[in-house]
């Protein structure tokens, strides 16, 4: 979920250099894009592997309540350095970000049989992949979508929302339309993370948000391919 600097205004601010901005190559901007979203991926795959059930056990001891206190806090809190800080504190706040996300991506994936989970992880890279490209292709089609992919996003939330708590139902059509949804994210951000000045700093800020995107990707599919298995 692309939750920082998604607005035109912000788009338009981070196409220039600042003064005290410092221009670096289109191959070293996308491997830092490639590398900070590398670590924030290998961070889950490492909390996962070698402690999903301790983490589990942890977040079970404490409560739902606190652990969402704590998840949002530091979201948040990792939102806000990531757009005000320079490159380091954009990098501390992405890891502010990947940590609780981790503690998600491990209750998740708790029970569920690891060739389902290949699986999902196989098929978000594809589809991470072909939306790249095609925002690569077609650039100002997925930057006009920003109002439109926040809006579909909330109402799709709280229709979610409203379906669970007021008619103790769910569908699994959302499921659907939020994979949709994020697919159209990684276009935009990837769309948006080119229309950027090349700098140190909008490259930690754009994989951040690559990051959310992908993961609340796999998390989607995920749910469809375990629901399938049921």
């Amino acid at each position: 979920m692309a939750v920082f600097s998604n607005s035109q205004k912000m788009i338009e601010e981070r196409r220039y250099l600042r003064a005290d901005d410092v221009e670096i190559s289109e191959r070293a901007y996308n491997l830092i894009i490639g590398a900070v979203l590398f670590w924030g991926f290998a961070l889950n795959y490492l909390m996962v592997t070698l402690f999903g059930q301790q983490i589990i056990a942890m977040v079970a001891g404490m409560g739902v309540l606190p652990f969402l206190i704590g998840y949002f806090v530091m979201v948040i809190v990792g939102s806000i350095m990531i757009g005000k800080g320079g490159a380091v504190m954009s990098f501390i706040g992405y890891n502010l970000i990947a940590l609780p996300v981790g503690v998600v991506v491990c209750a998740c994936v708790d029970g569920i049989p690891t060739s389902t989970v290949q699986t999902a992880v196989l098929v978000t890279a594809i589809v991470t992949l072909s939306f790249m490209i095609l925002a690569t292709i077609a650039p100002g089609f997925f930057l006009s979508l920003g109002r439109m992919l926040g809006f579909s996003l909330l109402a799709t939330l709280v229709a979610e929302l409203v379906t669970i708590l007021i008619f103790r139902r769910y569908s699994g059509v959302y499921e659907w339309i939020f994979t949709a949804i994020f697919s159209l994210y990684i276009g935009y951000d990837w769309a948006r993370a080119n229309s950027c000045a090349r700098t140190v700093d909008n490259a930690v800020d754009m994989a951040a948000s690559l990051y959310l995107d992908i993961i609340n990707l796999f998390l989607r599919i995920l749910e469809i391919m375990s629901r399938k298995k049921d």
